[in-house]
């Protein structure tokens, strides 16, 4: 992403460029702040650092459901994680990490709304919101309750994306540093740490210790062992700024967001051999940023059925 872009003033997206997209997605302006926000336990949620929106998209095949939120304080989307509360985080360039009802998109609250650019937030163990901040060097803990600052837990360079790896640890970014730390999900206290090629965007697992780290600095994706010893890596076509990354629960198949290409590349997660260079249909035509699939946190194998979950599986 060009991370080099002046700050705007923290405001929805403008009204003619947004209506314009509403309606070639067939949407109508009631569908664009529903009752109930679009997209279900399962599907896949896409942030933008143009438009400020996140779209959701029906998990298993990329088709496009609508709107289900835009940024409220925030400019500049970019990561997203939803926690096991019925919650979403939507760090930001400026503006805060922001909170969302993951079901009804309702804006709850809005952590650090005076900090620089914060990439992401994720939950704690104890329920509290971790956040890194690019502008203290640093992570530090929110209380989930009140939103209020709690403490610095490590200075860290230029904190990225996190992602909790299958060990249970935070695993976080060092974007301007070429780094990757492993952090104790309590203390923070760093357990290793490993370099990793130009810029290290976003982080995911897959089976075997496999560890994923997307680059922009490089235009790639690296795979590491459980030892962080380098094992190969792979781009996708058109590549120019490789972002977000998250692994399909229906196929186990790799997603990549690529910000010039507007599209989420999808991989082998055996072969890495590229599979599909256009999941999203249609493609957004916007600069995305990051995914994430939406939970389910009552243990529930039924799957939520709305309307415009309907009519995008029938077109």
């Amino acid at each position: 992403m060009n991370h080099l872009r002046p700050l705007r003033r923290a405001s929805h997206p403008s009204v003619p460029a947004f209506l314009v997209a509403t309606l070639a997605f067939g949407l109508s302006l009631a569908a664009v702040s529903p009752a109930r926000a679009v997209g279900s336990i399962g599907d896949l949620y896409i942030t933008s650092d143009a438009s400020d929106v996140v779209r959701a998209y029906v998990g298993a095949t990329g088709t496009f459901l609508g709107v289900f939120t835009p940024s409220n304080f925030g400019n500049g989307q970019l990561g997203i994680h939803f926690g096991n509360n019925g919650r979403v985080l939507v760090g930001h360039i400026g503006g805060g990490v922001e909170e969302f009802d993951a079901a009804t998109g309702g804006f709850i609250k809005n952590y650090s709304p005076s900090g620089s650019w914060q990439w992401t937030g994720v939950y704690a163990p104890n329920g509290n919101v971790y956040i890194g901040s690019h502008g203290t060097n640093d992570i530090r803990e929110y209380d989930s309750t009140t939103g209020a600052f709690i403490a610095v837990k490590c200075a860290l360079p230029t904190p990225s994306d996190m992602a909790y790896g299958p060990n249970g640890n935070l695993y976080v970014g060092s974007y301007f540093f070429g780094q990757v730390y492993e952090l104790d999900p309590n203390t923070l206290a760093t357990v290793s740490q490993w370099a990793v090629p130009g810029q290290p965007n976003d982080i995911a697992f897959l089976s075997g210790g496999r560890i994923l780290v997307t680059s922009q600095g490089t235009v790639k994706c690296y795979v590491y062992d459980s030892s962080h010893n380098l094992i190969t890596s792979f781009a996708g076509t058109g590549w120019v700024h490789p972002h977000g990354i998250a692994i399909s629960p229906y196929t186990g198949n790799i997603l990549i967001v690529d910000g010039v290409t507007t599209q989420v590349h999808e991989f082998d997660p055996v072969t890495y051999a590229e599979l599909n260079p256009a999941f999203l249909t249609p493609n957004p035509g916007d600069k995305i940023v990051d995914l994430a699939f939406r939970p389910d946190v009552h243990g529930t194998p039924a799957k939520e059925t709305t309307w415009g979950r309907m009519k995008a599986l029938w077109r």
